[in-house]
């Protein structure tokens, strides 16, 4: 097996989609936290293993991987047989998995990127008046119940407990950091009852609420130091 580790933040909704897939695919990692808030994605060691700033970034076997749909698919094709899978074995239930996980990836999380949502707002907000900016945070947050929503109505056709089936796939690797990063903007998702009840079901699970945001090192109140996982 190839030698992980995993430099993120514990508020990065992509690093916790890899937390999650590392731990289903039942691969041990390190974990090195990177502080978002201090800028730390800026500094020359980090950019020197990813020089577009941004987290996360998975180091396998020394060499630096970005991109998490990118580093998630790649763990399936180099590790096929040797870990757990996180896509299903149907042509058409991957097709659909990998669907769903490109709709978070492209439709829901870009607005809620911090970099991407935050310095609009403070720029409205300083040069056109704290209405815009208020304006525009109302646009945020009905974009997400929209899309929500959607995704909701589209979990509804397919068969559960998890987005597909009887276990946990790629898809929700990427709806779940989804939705705790919706709850942290204060979203009220209790009208979506199939993602309501993919979010326990998960949760039930040892690798979803490991990789939980609030269980990371670096998070509010914990100790803020590097750790070795389990699987």
């Amino acid at each position: 097996m190839p030698s992980l580790q995993l430099f993120g933040c514990w508020r990065s909704s992509a690093s916790h989609r890899l937390q999650i897939g590392l731990r289903l695919k039942q691969l041990a990692f390190t974990y090195t936290p990177v502080c978002l808030d201090r800028g730390e994605q800026h500094s020359g060691w980090y950019v020197a293993l990813n020089p577009r700033a941004e987290v996360p970034t998975l180091l396998v076997d020394g060499e630096p991987w970005v991109q998490t749909l990118a580093i998630l698919e790649t763990l399936e094709e180099t590790l096929d047989g040797q870990s757990d899978a996180l896509l299903p074995s149907s042509k058409k239930e991957r097709r659909i998995c990998r669907a769903i996980a490109e709709h978070v990836n492209s439709s829901l999380q870009p607005l809620l990127l911090p970099a991407r949502l935050r310095q609009p707002i403070l720029d409205a907000g300083r040069h056109l008046g704290p209405t815009l900016a208020a304006a525009l945070q109302t646009g945020v947050r009905h974009h997400q119940l929209d899309a929500l929503d959607s995704l909701n109505s589209w979990l509804d056709s397919l068969p559960g407990p998890f987005c597909i089936g009887t276990r946990p796939t790629l898809a929700d690797v990427f709806v779940i950091p989804h939705l705790e990063a919706a709850r942290r903007l204060g979203l009220d998702l209790s009208p979506f009852t199939r993602l309501n009840a993919l979010h326990i079901q998960c949760l039930s699970l040892a690798a979803f609420a490991a990789a939980a945001p609030e269980q990371q090192p670096d998070a509010p109140g914990q100790n803020e130091t590097s750790s070795a996982s389990t699987r």
